[in-house]
């Protein structure tokens, strides 16, 4: 029976709810895979092509580089060198895929480089030591760290290892040789000639080289400091490689003090090619020593302090000089 009440329409039944569209999630595309590990080797093998060279640079064995470009040819598909027992050389796909993989790593890494420099300069900046002059590529290195991420502090001609040693500088950019406990050679680098200062007022002309039996008849000027023996001997030394004596009556603190020595007196004074093309003078000759041993320049750490920034730092030297 219609129980209705007159008058009233009747009441419609409830729809159902609408279901609410569920929300759609964008496709799940797989990333591809990037063997970094496999990419970086391959990265230092390109520009080494020799096995032993690129482990000795990952700080790993020759058979884990072998392993690495194996597994990397394998993700590939086919190989990316051609090796024998001679010579390594990149195939054609490992030259295509050198021109996209290498500067993309170098950049990748630079990236990466660049944020942990900053992060290390913020929180305490590399203090560098260096002896006699910033060389151009020292100078290089530094500007590509960030801005403020070093600073430099020259060292006394005598004296290379004390302020390193007592942790006045992270860093000592010093002429070698470096054999003191608790520090640590990192880079050895610009090998170059002896040349000897001598003052125009007493050798205006002449032969345009100093022989043995002329240095060792002319009294010159030694580093004054506390260099240890092994070192003073190296870039002071007492006899010529034929045995010939040389004699150091007097020595200096630094080497603008031992050049104005010279250009005042008839004595010499022993210094690499290099700091002649930085402390030209007009009253000085610079004459090159040909019998003596070349000298070298080392960045040296106290190991028991490493600084983060350091490692970097040395790594864009290295790329400076080649």
């Amino acid at each position: 029976m219609d129980r209705t009440p007159p008058n009233q329409a009747p009441v419609a039944a409830p729809e159902p709810p609408l279901l609410e569209p569920a929300l759609s999630e964008p496709p799940r595309l797989p990333l591809p895979e990037l063997p970094l590990q496999e990419l970086e080797c391959f990265s230092v093998l390109v520009h080494q092509l020799h096995f032993g060279r690129t482990a000795g640079l990952l700080g790993v064995s020759q058979g884990r580089v072998s392993q690495l470009i194996k597994r990397l040819e394998a993700r590939v598909g086919a190989p990316v060198f051609e090796r024998t027992s001679r010579r390594v050389e990149l195939t054609d796909l490992g030259r295509g895929l050198a021109e996209q993989v290498v500067p993309a790593f170098a950049r990748l890494r630079a990236g990466y480089e660049d944020a942990r420099a900053r992060a290390a300069a913020a929180d305490a900046p590399l203090c560098l030591g260096f002896q006699c002059a910033v060389y151009e590529p020292v100078a290089r290195a530094v500007s590509r760290l960030p801005e403020g991420a070093a600073h430099l502090v020259e060292l006394p001609w005598g004296d290379p290892f004390s302020q390193l040693d007592r942790g006045e500088v992270d860093l000592a950019i010093v002429l070698a040789p470096c054999r003191e406990p608790g520090l640590e050679v990192l880079l050895e680098f610009s090998r170059q000639p002896v040349y000897l200062a001598v003052a125009v007022a007493h050798r205006p002309t002449g032969p345009d080289q100093v022989s043995a039996a002329e240095l060792a008849a002319l009294p010159l000027i030694e580093p004054r400091g506390p260099a240890p023996a092994y070192w003073r001997l190296a870039n002071a030394p007492r006899r010529t490689p034929g045995g010939r004596e040389l004699s150091y009556p007097t020595g200096a603190a630094t080497v603008q003090e031992g050049l104005s020595m010279v250009a005042s007196t008839r004595r010499g004074l022993l210094l690499c090619e290099g700091s002649t093309r930085y402390v030209p003078r007009p009253d000085i000759r610079y004459l090159p020593v040909p019998e003596l041993e070349p000298s070298a320049l080392q960045v040296v750490q106290d190991g028991r302090r490493p600084h983060r920034l350091a490692g970097r730092f040395v790594e864009l030297l290295l790329a400076e000089v080649g």
